[in-house]
């Protein structure tokens, strides 16, 4: 006979008191978490016919599991397993074995964290704006894949990506942020975070490479090299970008955000640009380029990315589609020189061989369709009537207190707060208010920290700008 549910009961009558052997079996499973609270037990009768025990047999041995709190009958839904905790081994949690995790991982913790208080006015950065993305257009892409592979078989696919897509991308980037490459130097990945662990794989000799990073700056790229046992040397960011003439002689690899700089939001100047490149030839150093969020631009041009500038092919630009798309794409590309791409698919292919190609193909048609630029040119104007109105806002009722920084590109934008506050108790108190938003103090390791507040664009309802703004000077005064 078929079991009737997942737990196997045996009962041996030269064993005796079968009320006993049920009961024992039963409270085992519930204790030990193999019947989950609210699993439905079969009815007396049928597990009577299924044990071959006389029905008084199984309904003694219900009634004890009920009177210990195990079992709880409620009408309509017969007897069920109750609501308790229960008493897995916690057998990974032992200390021995804890000191075996790599010392790393021990007391790193989640970056991004659950907010407790209730949000009423969110300004959290890194999340793209969704409410005008075509996403019936983006169901249409994915379906017609999904479509095609119910007709053949789908292609292993390349660890460096569909070739389709890196040719779109190639093209993408030439136009919208002033990128000079050709779809062999694109290698697709899962986001801009597997770009950093994939090139921190490459080019990071534990206990040897040293890497200069910008302070403030991106924790993830910092984490993703730490990971990979860098030496890190934290250097300051001033009113042009990072401050070149700090990095230290050691340094061979650099992170930089030079469109739009995370999270002060300044470009780094021409000379700037010029001046890392050329230190970067002369000490024979890797550049990685994080452009994150640059395709969004207000009233300016695309500046030259330093991929672009580079002429010796030590430049690594990483892109992202989680801003200009949404955040659940998980996306990425780099932009490498030709040599580095089969490195690259070599490394991808040990972690997860490569990017959905139901997505990629998707992704593709979307973009061959011009739906993705369509997008782009009209959340440029979203974007730029929330700055505008934080600008205008702030201009009007908190001069003195908050001075909005020129913003050229991306999607958030940050605010000088007066010497006469603390940057991080404003934060603290704006969201015990409902307003989510970040400080300088997040993104730096150095008591160097600048006395900003960071706004993200995409969470906001262009409605809400002016009273979040107006409860946030109050938390200020």
């Amino acid at each position: 006979m078929e079991p009737i549910f997942a737990i196997e009961i045996k009962v041996l009558r030269s064993r005796g008191n079968l009320v006993a052997q049920i009961h024992s079996q039963l409270s085992n499973a519930i204790l030990q978490g193999r019947l989950c609270s609210g699993t439905p037990l079969p009815s007396s009768r049928l597990l009577a016919a299924q044990l071959d025990v006389s029905r008084n047999t199984v309904l003694q041995a219900y009634a004890r599991l009920q009177s210990e709190g195990l079992l709880v009958t409620r009408e309509g839904s017969g007897t069920i397993v109750a609501s308790i905790d229960t008493l897995l081994p916690h057998i990974a949690t032992t200390a021995n074995l804890f000191t075996r995790i790599s010392p790393h991982w021990q007391h790193n913790k989640l970056f991004a964290q659950q907010i407790p208080a209730p949000i009423e006015f969110d300004f959290s950065m890194g999340i793209a704006d969704t409410s005008l993305f075509p996403f019936a257009l983006w169901r249409r892409c994915i379906s017609r894949q999904y479509r095609k592979m119910e007709t053949r078989t789908m292609e292993i696919g390349h660890p460096a990506g569909q070739p389709g897509l890196r040719k779109m991308i190639s093209g993408f980037v030439s136009q919208s942020r002033a990128v000079s490459c050709n779809p062999e130097q694109i290698f697709v990945c899962s986001g801009a975070q597997q770009a950093y662990v994939l090139l921190a794989q490459l080019f990071i000799k534990p206990g040897v490479t040293c890497v200069a990073i910008e302070s403030p700056g991106y924790p993830m790229a910092r984490r993703a090299f730490v990971a990979a046992g860098a030496r890190i040397f934290d250097v300051p960011v001033d009113g042009e970008g990072l401050i070149v003439d700090a990095i230290p002689p050691e340094v061979n690899m650099i992170f930089v955000t030079p469109t739009h700089q995370f999270p002060t939001s300044v470009p780094m100047s021409i000379a700037r640009r010029a001046a890392l490149l050329q230190m970067a030839n002369q000490r024979d150093m890797i550049v990685i380029e994080d452009d994150y969020d640059s395709e969004f631009r207000i009233g300016a041009q695309p500046i030259d990315a330093l991929q672009t500038l580079d002429s010796q092919g030590r430049v690594f630009y990483v892109g992202t589609f989680s801003k200009c798309m949404f955040f659940d794409i998980r996306t990425g590309f780099i932009v490498a020189p030709e040599w580095a791409i089969p490195h690259l698919a070599t490394a991808r292919q040990a972690q997860d061989w490569r990017n959905p190609l139901t997505t990629q193909l998707a992704l593709a048609e979307f973009m061959q369709t011009g739906e993705l630029r369509r997008h782009i040119f009209r959340m440029n104007r979203i974007y730029e009537q929330k700055y505008d109105t934080i600008v205008a806002t702030i201009n009007r009722i908190a001069k003195g207190i908050l001075t909005p920084t020129l913003m050229l590109a991306g999607v958030h934008l940050t605010l000088d707060l007066n010497q006469k506050y603390s940057a991080q108790k404003v934060c603290n108190d704006a969201l015990q208010r409902g307003i989510k938003l970040h400080c300088g103090s997040e993104f730096s390791v150095t008591p160097d920290i600048p006395n900003q507040l960071m706004l993200g664009l995409g969470r906001i309802a262009q409605h809400n700008i002016e009273p979040a703004i107006q409860r946030l000077v109050d938390c200020i005064r």
